[in-house]
């Protein structure tokens, strides 16, 4: 058997019996000492990350909640706006249909000629709240939309129709 590198230098007389020990207990020591930091140190990054990780977990959640929350008070608020502010459909007996695009279809509406007219002329407009469809003013539904921006929401409104008063009248007789 060959000997150990220690055996060897003491042969050759290079180191002593002291100085072989103090190197043995040196390296013994070193290897029961814990390389990375300790438990306790590990307990407290540990401890740490686990409080930012709520703390972020808890500001996302309250960011969403907040957002939630205002979007459900800006539909309340549109709901107010159009209760208080509906027009009516007109009297059941003369109501004519107002075709209108719902999606990807052409939907009737039944309505008065009157309200049909300022349908058509965008003079009012259409919006729809909890399954319902109802008619209220130019400036009040375009007060709606802006509120309920990014919101999914059907409405209905016609390019204003602009009176054609200050043009002078086209004879009857006249040949193009």
């Amino acid at each position: 058997m060959s000997k150990s590198l220690q055996d060897q230098l003491l042969a050759l007389g290079v180191t002593n019996k002291k100085k072989a020990k103090q190197a043995k207990h040196q390296q013994r020591v070193e290897s029961k000492q814990p390389k990375g930091p300790g438990i306790q140190e590990s307990l407290q990054e540990a401890q740490q990350k686990a409080r930012d990780e709520k703390k972020t977990r808890d500001q996302v959640l309250a960011f969403e909640r907040e957002a939630k929350r205002l979007k459900a008070e800006k539909l309340a608020q549109v709901r107010d706006m159009v209760k208080s502010n509906v027009i009516d459909r007109g009297p059941e007996a003369g109501r004519v249909d107002f075709r209108f695009p719902y999606g990807k279809k052409i939907r009737p509406f039944p309505v008065s000629a009157d309200v049909r007219d300022r349908l058509a002329r965008g003079m009012i407009g259409l919006i729809e709240l909890d399954g319902a469809i109802c008619i209220v003013s130019r400036d009040i539904l375009e007060r709606c939309i802006e509120r309920l921006e990014g919101q999914e929401i059907f409405s209905h409104l016609a390019k204003l129709e602009e009176q054609d008063d200050d043009y002078p009248q086209i004879p009857d007789d006249l040949d193009w």
